[in-house]
């Protein structure tokens, strides 16, 4: 069972009993959830990979099948997609929630960006690309540790006009 609270616009998750019923301490979340909320949602608005994530971090576009490790790798992965492949690119942040116990941050988004550069093998469509997201990042202090994103990659194509 959980007990769910609004904050600012934001869920943030407090866990007080384990599933099954036995009681467990509350857990002080005020610091924590707030950490990870911050650096799930300043990534996702700077995307400063040498801000927010750790040098041996992982990202994986699962959709894509596609693994990304270390800084260098991860800064490669959004060079193309906010620079490269979309320009302008945006993403608009829909929800962002933050679990304490965990140090999860999920991240409900639509990424918005002109198809201006190749990308996948693809040359550039000069479309109009508007696609639901939502990725999870594991936090580590104040580090970005594992991430993962999900989205349609059917619609994505679909979108690109392929």
């Amino acid at each position: 069972m959980s007990l769910i609270r609004f904050a600012r616009g934001q869920f943030a998750f407090s866990l007080i009993q384990r599933r099954g019923g036995e009681s467990m301490a509350q857990i002080p979340t005020t610091a924590t959830t707030s950490r990870v909320r911050e650096v799930t949602a300043g990534f996702s608005k700077s995307h400063n990979v040498d801000a927010y994530f750790a040098d041996d971090a992982e990202y994986d576009v699962l959709p894509l099948g596609q693994h990304y490790q270390g800084k260098e790798q991860i800064k490669g992965l959004f060079q193309v997609f906010y620079r490269d492949a979309f320009s302008p690119a945006r993403a608009e942040i829909q929800n962002v929630i933050a679990d304490a116990e965990t140090r999860i941050g999920v991240l409900e988004f639509t990424f918005k960006g002109k198809h201006v550069g190749a990308q996948l093998g693809f040359p550039a469509t000069n479309k109009e690309v508007e696609l639901p997201m939502v990725a999870v990042y594991h936090v580590d202090g104040d580090r970005i540790r594992k991430a993962r994103l999900y989205f349609d990659a059917a619609a994505f194509m679909r979108q690109l006009g392929m």
